[in-house]
């Protein structure tokens, strides 16, 4: 009867001891399901919030002409026999993750088309700042008036469609556009990137997006006069 009463106290003994560790295992496994949703609740608010900062950001730079630019521009124009319809303006103030390439129509006083356009990758190259030159070989954006010109191969094109629009530069500040092979090419996203920089960068050329070439080339076709491209800061 000893026997039978020992057996049966180690069994219930063992058996509980059994339980209790069954029990908790399962604890462990709520408790870890438990911070795991809470870690997956923690990142989507942080993506959300993420969004939220990048679309009131972008809303900051809103795609504006200041309208004293717009009108000296529409008067040189004028005086100097370019398309008084439209004009393509680059506005270098604004943030190259923003979109500051524009097709403006001067009859209907508003931008029609805007896009990304990439900046000059000089020497001492810096994504978050402007610089600009002339020089030839300096690979950096020029600012002024130029003149657009016709489609062209480039002679190297690794990451963009091979065609691009001749620039002839206006100004002492662009003179050299022509020299330098400065043109108005594809190869820049559709969506706008701020705060990221625009990637991929330029050698001074006004890298626009797919869409952007698009509207270029069938803005040409409505002007018999050639069009003027203002870039300025």
């Amino acid at each position: 009867a000893y026997r039978c009463w020992h057996r049966a106290a180690w069994t219930y003994i063992l058996a509980g001891g059994l339980c209790g560790v069954k029990r908790e295992s399962q604890t462990e496994i709520y408790i870890s399901q438990y911070q795991n949703t809470l870690n997956m609740k923690k990142a989507l608010i942080w993506i959300a919030g993420a969004l939220v900062l990048v679309l009131l950001s972008q809303m900051l730079f809103i795609s504006k002409i200041d309208k004293t630019i717009v009108e000296e521009t529409y008067q040189y124009c004028k005086k100097n026999g370019y398309s008084t319809d439209y004009c393509f303006f680059v506005d270098f103030s604004k943030p190259s993750g923003i979109n500051r390439f524009f097709i403006y129509s001067f009859k209907e006083k508003k931008i029609i088309h805007r896009s990304l356009c990439a900046q000059g990758m000089g020497p001492n190259y810096n994504i978050f700042t402007s610089k600009f030159s002339n020089k030839i070989g300096s690979n950096y954006s020029s600012l002024g008036k130029y003149r657009v010109g016709a489609l062209r191969k480039m002679y190297t094109a690794q990451w963009c469609d091979p065609n691009g629009y001749n620039l002839y530069g206006l100004d002492s500040t662009n003179s050299n556009a022509l020299a330098r092979g400065i043109l108005i090419h594809n190869g820049n996203p559709e969506i706008q990137t701020y705060p990221l920089p625009c990637l991929p960068v330029s050698h001074g050329c006004f890298a626009v997006s797919n869409s952007m070439m698009e509207h270029i080339k069938n803005t040409k076709k409505k002007t018999q006069k050639p069009i003027l491209l203002y870039a300025y800061k």
